[in-house]
């Protein structure tokens, strides 16, 4: 090689999409599990909460989180609390939630849904249901993150 050449770079492998994150605030363990391996398995990246302090401060501390699973029934602050917060808030990402609980009538439906939930899934669901409902999910961040830009034409 002379001083003139600039050297030859060795081609990068593409890299791997990056997982889309997804809070699981769920106090069961078992559940929690059973959750995050389907989520793995589909390709999220699960950020664990085992209760709803804690699931807020990640929604307050990673603004790359526009996914949640909340169960109604946790610890510390409620699922409804949070996403309530989460609708309240002045700033931050839109937050596509799902609320995830045992409660199955129709009334708690409504009130989950007028109280700012996206969605509702009662327990125990098929996982089928919840990754559709997720990819409804996707689906709607996606319009409000805009139109993607292309190459010029």
């Amino acid at each position: 090689m002379n001083a003139n050449e600039a050297p030859q770079e060795a081609a990068q492998p593409p890299k791997a999409p990056k997982r889309q994150k997804i809070l699981v605030a769920e106090d069961n363990p078992v559940v929690r599990k059973g959750l995050n391996n389907f989520l793995v398995k589909w390709g999220y990246e699960p950020i664990e909460a085992d209760n709803g302090d804690t699931a807020w401060n990640a929604l307050e501390t990673d603004p790359t989180i526009t996914l949640a699973i909340l169960d109604w029934n946790i610890p510390g602050l409620s699922g409804m609390q949070v996403c309530q917060r989460i609708r309240m808030r002045a700033e931050g990402p839109y937050v596509y939630t799902v609320i995830f609980s045992a409660r199955s009538s129709i009334e708690e439906q409504v009130l989950a849904l007028e109280g700012g939930a996206d969605d509702y899934l009662v327990k125990p669901a098929k996982p089928s249901l919840l990754r559709a409902r997720l990819g409804v999910g996707q689906r709607i961040l996606s319009l409000l993150a805009g139109p993607k830009s292309g190459p010029a034409k």
